[in-house]
């Protein structure tokens, strides 16, 4: 992982104070959550000590392009990957920062720095992320957003340790969906910067440019014509992985019995590139099951990772839900509930791992999920994203929430597939997606193809209900691994089978289509079940499932011994007597609850996780 923060004076030639790099430095402990003997900083000071760029990384030397690089008197650091990383000079030099990212292969966001200057930049989907905070002295920009609240706070305050401000309004899209709904973060005064976007500053003064996602093209009506998409988002895809033909160990794929991780299976068969797969889940789960058949059908390793069971074999070894919390509050940085299971910290593995998370941009974002495409219905959909769980919120929190919806309401007017092919990328991809990422990135080296620019810009330019059909990918997975075809995916059929009597545009246009063969030719993927089990069925889920061990300690997390709620600030966000009245079949909202709890109760004190016994939750007979 690599860890970037720039600042630079408002006034010119104005030396940076002192304070704000002593702070950055001693904050790195709480806002790089690895251990402290394993990284390596460097720093960069303009002649006139009115610009810094302050770098940390905790990957070993040799792996990957350099902390920081230097040309033409600017300096800049990247997090994430370049598909070439001979494209770092190109970024150095460019006039348009964001326009340059976002038509780079990769995934990474770039921070620069220059005399008298300073910019960063996303990419298409921000996986990377950049924040930035603004005091009446300086500008301050980082990958890490706790980094940037205490360098900015320190400027205000004077102060080496200055205390954490929360923005608890934002923390109402916690508590709804579990992260960010919004460019917002749980620190006062710090923002996430847009996808495709570039903050710079000249002068002393801050300018943020936005470069629009790229429109879908017209669906072509020919055969020709839909092919020839087709072929261009394989191409890209492929070479997103090219850069792997080199790996010196085979890429360790996440495989489940889904489409995305599928996808990329036979990506990485048809580029060459040698890989090995491994599932987690109990034998009979469908996920274990079909990705075993997956594997087994292009010819490679296949491991099952077994949940953690007592010695009796009755019952499931959790950890404490307050570990959990502390793993997602330092690796997440409080942006993402502890619901989502989030590794803990360890030695850097440089081993390239690959998951299918990302890939619904491929099958229209929220569309892939979207019943109905009718705009009424879309729009049902944006208030209910919008919405979810307002019933735990005070009415300020709400308030919030109805303002953040605002502006994706009214785009619905013109556009409403659109709306939820953008939506996603910007919030499911660029804030859940990207704090989980960044749990990741401390100590594996995640490469993800969806969302490599490249493949991002391919796949917007796509008619989104096209994707929505899911013959797009499926055709792609087809022509990488024929074989594949015949095993039927976990969870509802493929939707162009599913809705073959709908009367949407893509049905319409799939009567154009080149000539497939039906499933109940080829046996997928209704006929092809000989096994005893079913691929629609949906595994049991600890997480979601109500026992008094689990709840019980949530609910001292989130409640004090005096009934009032233990953290303060949180009465700001939640409705007490909405949380007390919060039924257990709620349970993702409960653990979203608890995480903002947590965060407000331990507030990045000690980058230690607390010594817990782990939980025993009974297994389903």
């Amino acid at each position: 992982m690599r860890v970037h923060l720039v600042v630079t004076a408002k006034r010119a030639g104005a030396p940076l104070p002192p304070v704000v790099l002593d702070a950055a430095r001693e904050a790195i402990i709480r806002a790089f959550p690895v251990p402290a003997e394993a990284v390596t900083a460097h720093e960069w000071r303009s002649a006139a000590g009115d610009t810094a760029l302050l770098s940390w990384s905790n990957e070993p030397e040799g792996h990957g392009l350099p902390i920081v690089r230097s040309t033409g008197g600017r300096v800049a650091g990247l997090t994430g990957q370049l598909a070439d990383p001979g494209e770092v000079d190109r970024l150095l030099a460019a006039p348009r920062l964001a326009e340059a990212a976002t038509r780079t292969g990769g995934v990474f966001s770039v921070f620069r720095a220059g005399e008298g200057e300073m910019g960063a930049a996303t990419g298409l989907t921000r996986a990377c992320p950049v924040f930035y905070a603004e005091t009446p002295d300086v500008h301050v920009a980082g990958s890490r957003a706790l980094l940037v609240h205490l360098a900015a706070r320190a400027a205000e305050t004077g102060s080496r340790r200055p205390e954490i401000v929360w923005d608890l309004p934002a923390m109402e899209s916690m508590v709804r969906a579990g992260y960010f709904l919004s460019d917002e973060t749980p620190f006062l005064g710090v923002t996430a910067l847009p996808p495709a976007a570039e903050i710079s500053v000249t002068g002393g003064r801050r300018a943020i440019t936005v470069t629009p996602l790229p429109d879908p093209r017209e669906t072509p009506t020919s055969r020709r014509g839909m092919r020839a998409q087709i072929d261009e988002l394989a191409d890209a895809l492929l070479a997103a992985v090219r850069p792997l033909r080199n790996t010196p160990e085979p890429v360790r794929l996440s495989l489940t019995g889904g489409r995305d991780s599928r996808l990329l299976a036979a990506l990485l068969h048809k580029a060459g590139i040698p890989f090995v797969t491994a599932t987690s889940g109990h034998d009979d789960s469908p996920d274990v099951v079909l990705a075993a058949r997956v594997a087994e059908a292009l010819g490679v390793e296949h491991r099952v990772a077994r949940p953690k069971r007592s010695e009796s074999g009755t019952e499931l070894v959790v950890p404490h839900p307050r570990v959990r919390g502390h793993n997602v509050l330092f690796a997440c940085e409080g942006m993402l509930s502890a619901y989502e299971n989030i590794p803990g910290g360890g030695s850097y593995d440089p081993t390239p791992r690959m998951s299918g998370h990302g890939g619904e941009i491929l099958r229209g974002g929220f569309l892939q999920n979207q019943a109905d495409p009718d705009p009424k219905a879309i729009r049902r959909r944006v208030n209910g994203l919008f919405g979810k769980n307002a019933d735990l919120l005070t009415e300020e929190a709400r308030e919030h929430a109805r303002a953040l919806a605002s502006p994706w309401q009214e785009r619905c007017r013109d556009d409403g597939a659109s709306v939820l092919d953008h939506l996603y990328l910007t919030y499911r991809v660029g804030r859940w997606h990207a704090a989980s990422r960044a749990s990741l990135l401390r100590a594996q080296n995640p490469i993800p193809p969806f969302l490599d620019n490249l493949v991002v810009r391919t796949a917007l330019s796509i008619d989104p209900l096209w994707r929505r059909s899911e013959a797009v990918i499926h055709d792609v997975i087809c022509a990488f691994a024929p074989r594949l075809r015949d095993i039927p995916v976990e969870g509802t059929p493929w939707r162009f089978t599913a809705e073959s009597s709908d009367r949407t545009l893509v049905d319409r246009l799939r009567l154009r289509w080149p000539r497939r063969a039906r499933p109940s030719e080829t046996g997928a993927p209704k006929a092809a079940a000989p096994r005893a089990f079913d691929p629609a069925s949906k595994p049991w889920n600890w997480r979601t499932t109500p026992s008094p061990e689990l709840t019980d300690r949530m609910s001292g997390g989130i409640v004090g011994p005096r009934g009032a709620l233990a953290a303060d600030g949180l009465a700001r966000v939640v409705d007490e007597a909405g949380v007390a009245r919060l039924p257990e079949s709620r349970m993702d909202a409960f653990w979203h609850v608890y995480t903002v709890s947590v965060m407000l109760t331990d507030a990045f004190a000690d980058p230690v996780a607390p010594d817990l016994p782990p939980l025993h939750i009974p297994l389903p007979a």
